[in-house]
């Protein structure tokens, strides 16, 4: 039996991964790394105004190439003082002297989302004294922290509970609110 165009099965993290580096090899990156790292590599500010275009090797060789960059503004110059430390870090992210040389281009650079994290949420002190003496116990202070935190998230889902309104007494018996 001939098992000719069997395929191994693929996850789709697999699948992805080997087209998308498949799309970034036509712009001459081995590896599509370099364009999700890059704020790693040069540092979040200049990766806010840069951005890796493609990187181009001289004839059949793989190191020594040129990176393209697209600059904003007038961060051309001050990527160029840094040129010596950006060609570095590029080298040392690919193990290997992959870039001899910058090339710059201006034009306009995507904004990177930043990542935000959300505040801690707010607690009544009523819903503060219930979560320390759920955790009374708990001896280690690590563990301490983070049940702290995560009872707080949980707790913060729900809404406190509102107070009833009390009802008075009256001679008849029947009672009636009172105002709030």
């Amino acid at each position: 039996m001939s098992r000719k165009g069997f395929r191994k099965i693929q996850t789709v993290s697999e699948a992805v991964t080997a087209a998308g580096n498949r799309a970034f090899r036509r712009y001459g990156f081995s590896r599509r790394d370099i364009i999700l790292r890059w704020p790693d590599i040069v540092g979040s500010a200049l990766a806010e105004c840069s951005l890796p275009e493609r990187l181009t090797f001289p004839g059949a060789e793989k190191h020594g190439g040129s990176l393209y960059i697209r600059v904003q503004g007038s961060m051309a110059l001050e990527l160029q003082h840094f040129e010596p430390v950006v060609i570095d870090r590029i080298n040392c992210y690919y193990g290997y002297r992959a870039v001899a040389k910058l090339i710059y281009r201006h034009g306009p650079v995507p904004l990177r989302r930043r990542k935000v994290r959300p505040s801690p949420p707010d607690l009544t002190d009523s819903q503060k004294k219930h979560l320390e003496g759920q955790l009374k116990g708990v001896k280690t202070s690590a563990l301490h922290q983070a049940l702290y935190r995560l009872g707080s998230e949980v707790i913060s889902v729900k809404k406190p509970e509102e107070t009833k309104s009390q009802q008075r007494f009256t001679r008849r018996g029947l009672g009636s609110r009172m105002p709030e």
